[in-house]
């Protein structure tokens, strides 16, 4: 990327920038109290499980944004950050995601015999362990440092350069407004969406509890069924 374009930027750690920054962290926690209510009844997690599933991702998506933040503010001084950090952030909403998952399957395939089970994904045992969720959060968290190491180079591939000033073109000269766009209307899509795939990716499969739930139900059906045949068999 080369050096053209400091003039008149954007700063994402100025007084302005933190309190949109705020603004968006309260968004992003509500999306998932959303998700959690729209969740199935029988397969909704308890108030503790999913506290401790939606913390786990707060502090991989809060180490991807100070990150964000400080390569697009600190590394590249002369480039404007406000674009460098939108571009941060597109890059890892396609190919960090696909990544994210990739690793995360990885390290359920290498644990699917292991006897820590305290170390899947969203299994903390019964009742919830301290120790499962540091463990938990310990490797989501290298986990997203590895994503965050195969994605990082690719902000520096020339064609972003043409990229940013096209898309940002509109918004030079209006430097609070840019930073509402890239730290708070754009990353709400954004969020909506990683942040949903993120949590069904973190939290323990239910596949077997919806197996049960579903045979269980037509067991009642068929309870039901058989029960009403015999009222209309038997004779009054």
């Amino acid at each position: 990327m080369d050096d053209e374009e400091k003039t008149e930027s954007c700063s994402l750690t100025d007084t302005f920038g933190v309190v949109i920054q705020t603004i968006l962290a309260a968004v992003a926690f509500s999306i998932l109290v959303v998700k959690r209510y729209r969740e199935p009844q029988y397969l909704r997690r308890s108030l503790l499980v999913w506290t401790l599933d939606v913390s786990k991702q707060a502090i991989g998506a809060g180490f991807i944004h100070f990150f964000n933040v400080a390569a697009s503010q600190l590394f590249f001084k002369h480039q404007d950050p406000c674009s460098l950090y939108f571009v941060n952030m597109f890059i890892d909403m396609t190919a960090g995601l696909l990544i994210l998952y990739g690793l995360i399957s990885l390290s359920r395939y290498l644990l699917r015999h292991s006897a820590y089970r305290w170390l899947k994904s969203g299994e903390y045992g019964h009742p919830p362990q301290a120790k499962a969720w540091l463990a938990q959060t310990g490797m989501y968290l290298l986990i997203m440092v590895m994503q965050k190491l195969i994605v990082a180079p690719l902000v520096l591939l020339p064609f972003w350069t043409t990229f940013r000033r096209f898309l940002f073109s509109p918004l030079k000269g209006h430097e609070k407004l840019e930073v509402i766009v890239v730290m708070l209307i754009v990353p709400f899509f954004v969020n909506v969406f990683m942040f949903w795939v993120q949590d069904n990716i973190l939290m323990k499969k239910q596949e077997k509890r919806r197996q049960s739930v579903t045979l269980e139900a037509r067991v009642n059906l068929l309870h039901a069924e058989e029960v009403e045949l015999r009222e209309v068999l038997t004779p009054n």
